[in-house]
Formats: structure tokens, C-alpha cells, sequence
């Protein structure tokens, strides 16, 4: 396995989980872990020689509820992605990406069909783009209030341009 480095938070607790060199580094102690798959959503947990069964489960965005023998809580992981997006101030990245839209192709701007001030729901139209003599709308990817709008009708844009941004 890479070096890897994760965060695990349970409630208000939070462990630095670091696989180095093959060994696995909780809160920088070396510890004795194996983690087995037995079945879809069922793990077998070696931890310093003792075994504990582990059911896996989805919950909600960017957590998992692990069950360890008749205890369950939720856990919430972030890699090391995450992790640096944090330290610089932008703690979801899909968050922060849903912020703004972008041109995902170079084209014309044959409409606006937002303003600022506007709120949105996700999938809302926001901007009609030709490119490549297709009419492409551009949605909006979540829920939001329109801050800035970029562009107008008319405007050619490049790959990647700013068109709108949300609160």
C-alpha cells in the first residue's frame, strides 16, 4: 500500500491515521492493525491481537457508521486532500467547487438566465453556451444565491472562465 494519511473523526475526537512503510500509525504510535474484507460491508479487525467484527455502512455525505460488537458510530474520514483543503480555508472541496461555474469548453454566451441576487436551486438553468454549434445550459450543481454574474449575452469565453459565482 502508498503512504497514505487520513484523519478519522468520531464525535469530538479526532485520530491522524498514517499507513507508512507498511505500517499502520495512529496519532504517530505505531499500532498492531489488520483490517480484512469477509464479505460486502463485513470486516474482520485485528487490533493488537484481538478480534473484532466490523459491519461497514453508509451514512451520511463523507461518513460511514462502522458497528463494532453491538456499538455503532459514525465516522467521518478525510484524506490528505481534504485534509489541505482545510488548512487553506475551504473545507468541502465540493463545496467550494459548487461556489462557482465555469465554462467547460470555449464558446459563446448566447444567454444569461440568472441575476444577481437570485436564488437557485440545484439543477437550475444559469447560462446558455454555444460551443462547437451545440447550445450547452449550464446548471447550477447545488443550492445557492447568485453573487456574481461574469459574463453576458454575447461574450466569448474560454475554457475555464469564471461565469458565475454563489454565496
Amino acid at each position: 500500500m502508498q503512504d497514505q494519511t487520513f484523519r478519522a473523526e468520531v464525535g469530538d475526537r479526532s485520530y491522524e491515521i498514517e499507513f507508512r512503510e507498511g505500517t499502520v500509525f495512529v496519532d504517530g504510535e505505531a499500532a498492531d492493525v489488520s483490517f480484512e474484507r469477509v464479505a460486502e460491508g463485513y470486516y474482520s479487525l485485528l487490533l493488537d491481537g484481538r478480534s473484532v467484527p466490523v459491519v461497514v455502512e453508509a451514512a451520511s455525505e463523507g461518513s460511514v457508521r462502522l458497528r463494532l460488537g453491538g456499538r455503532s458510530v459514525e465516522v467521518r474520514v478525510k484524506d490528505e486532500r481534504a485534509m489541505l483543503l482545510e488548512r487553506f480555508g475551504i473545507a468541502d472541496a465540493d463545496a467550494a467547487a459548487e461556489r462557482e461555474v465555469r465554462a467547460p469548453m470555449p464558446g459563446l454566451v448566447l444567454a444569461v438566465l440568472v441575476e444577481e441576487g437570485q436564488t437557485v436551486k440545484a439543477g437550475d438553468g444559469l447560462v446558455l453556451l454555444e460551443a462547437m454549434k451545440m447550445e450547452n445550459e449550464l446548471r447550477a450543481g447545488g443550492d445557492g444565491v447568485v453573487q456574481r454574474v461574469h459574463v453576458e449575452a454575447g461574450d466569448a469565453v474560454g475554457k475555464s472562465a469564471l461565469l458565475i459565482e454563489f454565496e
